[in-house]
């Protein structure tokens, strides 16, 4: 294993510099190092004492975070950096592993650092230890990868390398969180390595990072394209003017949406391409230039199947992505599409990506992403943004119509069973924190739900034309990843798909939902409450009223609503 040395990893150039704007206030190099020294020799004495040599870092707070990474780097032989602290998450680091941060787990190791750390402590002189994250799980199930610190300042380099004109001296904001790759590189590893702030908290208010970007300027918002879309007109963008640079990473960044905070802020966002396999691996400005431009040292080329491979000081092998590409003579590509997305249905290869492709082509789509469902057979579904074509047609024709004219623009260049035959039109395609769009949160759109999505069940019991299911929220389901980090909550979406899910019984054979009824969120449900869904279904009118209410307080009542479907 490389080692680091203390002074390759931070770039201060004094004791007085700020590290970090954090809930304790502003955190100088000089503290870092006191409380660092004394979270390091706290670390070692539990190490001793378990005997572990491997620990597993949760902490919303960057700064909280890094003191515990690097003090885990010093002393530990495995650094694993999870997305969550779920149990499940938890329960598959295993119990040869020691959890530093916030987890549920009473023997967690905690911060708790006196008010006043004034004892002067040596800071580690090197680190050493192995880094294991984990994919984010778009296509299956997150897979772990290993990396060195070493191999993630070399990238930090060639980032600096790069922008370092542009950002000296700029305080770092993110609505991204450092328990992944591309936040761990920009939120956290870059300000440190180039002496530069940082705030410690993740950002979910845009106006509150719009002001503190104001407070702390000049300053760089590390975001993602989920939350660049998401983007109010009447938030005070003046104080983008602050904004030196905005850094979106985490998939395709609509050119809509680049164009639109240029217009709002005046900055037009840089777009970096990578994967937790590869690091970074190039970058762009699509206002300025569609194709993708390698960061100093990555070298490019195309395999025979037209997949892209990358090569880089941060890498230890050459390694062959999943990105179809096109690669011009003076060394830029473009991406065409993921090869991994094909599947097979009736002996048929499908591209997903080409049936995403044609419905963005389309007139009425702005944005789609196609999975496969499991029902009778395999089918091809569809989550779609509309255009304000799409959106007048829908209105005006509904919803029958707007597929009909979209099946005939696909049905030109794709085979039958490659035609969508679930669609799901939303205002805004669902992702997580990150920004990823994972096959999960696009299935809680569809009557399906996957077996990790539904809550724990305790009772279930049919009569006639009802049915009344008690559970209890268990805290470990996928969808309470990433909403309101710190206080997780039960999506709306998420309740619609379990009344869906757990109704379906009810409901007339042969019928397709076509719309919701006065739907009403009332209360937030949270991990730990216990619930009563209560379904009644009218064979008349072909609609499915339910109730979610408190198991112990049937008062409290978290959402109702009314689901219709087509007669037959």
């Amino acid at each position: 294993m490389d080692k680091v040395q203390f002074e390759q990893v931070f770039g201060y150039s004094n004791d007085q510099a700020i590290v970090s704007y954090s809930s304790r206030g502003e955190i100088s190099f000089a503290q870092f190092k006191r409380e660092l020294a004394f979270i390091e020799r706290k670390l070692k004495k539990s190490l001793n004492e378990t005997g572990f040599k491997r620990a597993a870092i949760f902490c919303e707070d960057s700064y909280e975070f890094s003191l515990l990474f690097f003090a885990a780097m010093s002393c530990c032989e495995v650094v694993v950096i999870p997305a969550n602290n779920k149990r499940f998450t938890q329960q598959k680091l295993g119990e040869q592993t020691l959890l530093l941060g916030s987890w549920e787990d009473s023997s967690a190791f905690s911060i708790n650092i006196p008010d006043q750390c004034r004892e002067e402590l040596s800071v580690p002189s090197c680190f050493d230890a192995g880094i294991q994250l984990f994919t984010s799980g778009s296509s299956g199930e997150p897979q772990t990868v290993d990396k060195t610190l070493y191999q993630l300042l070399n990238e930090v380099k060639a980032h600096n390398l790069k922008w370092s004109p542009r950002v000296a001296n700029t305080t770092t904001l993110a609505t991204v969180s450092h328990q992944h790759i591309y936040g761990l590189l920009f939120k956290l590893l870059w300000p440190l390595a180039s002496g530069r702030r940082f705030v410690s908290k993740t950002y979910v208010d845009i106006v509150g990072l719009l002001q503190d970007a104001h407070k702390w300027g000049p300053a760089v918002w590390v975001a993602s394209p989920a939350q660049l879309s998401r983007r109010i007109s009447s938030w005070p963008w003046a104080l983008g003017k602050s904004l030196v640079d905005i850094f979106s990473s985490g998939g395709p960044l609509l050119e809509v949406d680049a164009k639109a905070i240029d217009q709002l802020c005046g900055i037009q966002p840089i777009e970096v391409y990578g994967s937790t396999e590869t690091g970074g691996i190039a970058w762009r400005n699509q206002l300025r230039q569609k194709s993708w431009s390698p960061l100093k040292g990555v070298n490019i080329a195309k395999n025979s199947d037209g997949l892209l491979k990358v090569s880089s000081p941060w890498l230890p092998k050459e390694f062959i992505c999943q990105d179809k590409v096109q690669i011009s003579t003076d060394g830029m590509f473009e991406l065409k599409g993921r090869a991994d997305r094909i599947v097979k249905i009736e002996e048929k290869r499908i591209s997903l990506t080409q049936v995403e492709s044609l419905l963005v082509g389309s007139s009425y789509i702005v944005k789609a992403n196609a999975l496969v469902l499991e029902r009778k057979r395999k089918i091809v579904a569809a989550v779609a943004t509309l255009t304000e074509s799409g959106k007048e047609l829908l209105q005006k024709k509904g919803k029958a119509s707007l597929v009909r004219k979209l099946r005939e623009t696909l049905a030109k260049d794709l085979d039958g069973v490659a035609v969508p035959r679930s669609w799901r039109f939303v205002d805004e395609i669902p992702a997580n924190l990150q920004g990823k769009i994972t096959r999960d949160l696009l299935m809680q759109l569809f009557d399906e739900i996957p077996a990790a999505m539904v809550p724990q069940i305790i009772s279930s019991e049919i009569l006639d034309n009802a049915r009344q299911v008690n559970f209890t929220v268990n805290d470990d389901l996928p969808c309470l990843d990433g909403h309101f980090e710190g206080s997780p909550v039960v999506p709306g979406v998420v309740q619609l798909d379990w009344a869906m899910h757990f109704g379906r019984p009810l409901v007339k054979a042969g019928s397709t939902f076509t719309q919701m009824e006065v739907i009403k969120f009332k209360q937030l449900m949270m991990p730990g409450d216990a619930v009563t869904l209560s379904l009644e279904f009218s064979q008349e009118k072909n609609k499915l009223n339910y109730s979610f209410r408190n198991t112990q307080d049937g008062n409290l009542e978290y959402s109702s609503g009314r689901l219709c479907f087509s007669h037959v």
